[in-house]
């Protein structure tokens, strides 16, 4: 079957082929944005389900537009600096859908455009995700964590940055100390960095000073010094009646760049404690949709402490998606009225990010010395067989999927390559 790959780079174009094709005509859609390593797993944990998926990027160089699983693909307007043109893009070519079509956003920017205007939205589309209010509530740091301490969840030592306290901190938190953002997507698109590790009060001054000048806000967090097996995350789907349909637990490996970067190996484990805290949290927040809790563990006082909590899908989603998990899948049988859970994750699994992963141990860098994978392991990925392996899944290469691998590998010898925190 030969598969139409073409990227429409208006709302006019993307309307007409979403009115001309028939199995989005028949079958209520997914719009998944953006579309590079999170919204490609997405668009697999869908797509072979036999689920129609539409995919939005604010570039044409994001992974899941090379995907087989992804039926349209379009070009909009960037929500960071063009909202409202982002949301009128929607609203543009809303009229063509049969049915209205499910949003699952994958980046920050993205969830909250679409829970600003979800009202303005609910004619063509079903927002599965909780208000904007709830959202922002978490993402915020402050109202997060005192959230946690309510419910006895511990959480690091952190201030936000103010020209009242700015000098001050320092000497509160002490160094290291991490200085994380408070707008992730713009901290990254002007520093390409998640956040900052500083060491002295030199950097603290030229680090706090950049972003001022760059007009980001941010949060001063204590640094905790995380062991190998510190980092460990409780992924959810949790539906619009507070039930848990879907929950794993995933143990970050190595991470890339080291101390401030994304995971690029994980591994599936069980962490009942954990998962309680994490849904007691979203519970408290009555939050809905999809979501990743991270918590670190302080050797000093020996604690898992809750970090962050995306609200969103995230990168290495793929991993529940092949253990067993779906939380895309569960997300959208909720929405269409038939309801599924699954709880019993494969257990030792795990999920890689090669082209990270291979940068970090060629450094001679991350939280294990040397290879962390098996030679099993290799063999699966080198042989083809990790999209049936019940060891590894990767986050880009598939055997039935394998476009995207070579649309990675043409980004890499472009002037200007696509970049995504994610």
């Amino acid at each position: 079957m030969t598969i139409n790959k073409k990227i429409h780079y208006n709302a006019i174009e993307l309307k007409q082929a979403i009115e001309s094709d028939e199995m989005i005509q028949q079958k209520r859609p997914v719009l998944i944005c953006n579309a590079h390593i999170t919204g490609l797993a997405v668009a697999r944990g869908l797509g072979r389900e036999g689920i129609p998926v539409i995919a939005l990027d604010r570039e044409n160089q994001g992974l899941a537009f090379a995907s087989k699983y992804v039926t349209l693909r379009g070009v909009c307007p960037n929500p960071v600096i063009a909202e409202k043109a982002f949301i009128q893009y929607l609203l543009d070519i809303g009229p063509a859908f049969n049915e209205k079509c499910i949003l699952i956003p994958s980046m920050d920017e993205w969830a909250l455009s679409l829970a600003k205007y979800a009202e303005e939205l609910a004619e063509y589309y079903i927002w599965p995700f909780s208000d904007y209010a709830t959202i922002e509530q978490i993402l915020d740091k402050s109202q997060l964590y005192e959230r946690a301490a309510e419910l006895d969840v511990p959480v690091p030592g952190y201030e936000f940055i103010t020209d009242a306290n700015h000098s001050k901190i320092p000497d509160r938190l002490s160094f290291p100390m991490v200085l994380k953002p408070i707008n992730k997507r713009a901290f990254y698109d002007e520093f390409q960095e998640g956040l900052f590790v500083i060491e002295n009060q030199s950097e603290y001054h030229a680090r706090t000073q950049s972003a001022k000048e760059a007009g980001l806000d941010l949060i001063a967090q204590e640094f905790v010094d995380v062991g190998r097996n510190g980092y460990v995350t409780v992924v959810v789907y949790m539906d619009g009646d507070q039930t848990v349909r879907g929950a794993l637990a995933g143990q970050r490996l190595e991470i890339y760049p080291p101390k401030a970067g994304t995971t690029c190996l994980v591994e599936s484990i069980e962490a009942p404690e954990l998962t309680d805290r994490a849904v007691a949290v979203l519970k408290a927040f009555s939050y809905e949709g999809i979501a990743e809790c991270e918590f670190i563990y302080d050797q000093n006082d020996g604690e898992f402490k809750l970090l962050d909590i995306n609200t969103r899908p995230w990168k290495w989603i793929g991993l529940p998606i092949n253990a067993g998990i779906n939380l895309p899948y569960l997300l959208y049988s909720y929405v269409n009225g038939h309801p599924q859970s699954n709880i019993e994750a494969e257990i030792g699994k795990k999920w890689v990010y090669l082209k990270d992963y291979l940068k970090l141990k060629e450094d001679n860098q991350g939280l294990f010395e040397g290879d962390v994978l098996t030679k099993e392991e290799w063999m699966d990925i080198i042989l083809k067989r990790f999209d049936e392996s019940k060891l590894i899944t990767t986050a880009v290469e598939s055997l039935d999927d394998p476009e995207p691998t070579y649309q990675q590998l043409q980004n890499s010898f472009a002037k200007r390559s696509y970049y995504c925190p994610c």
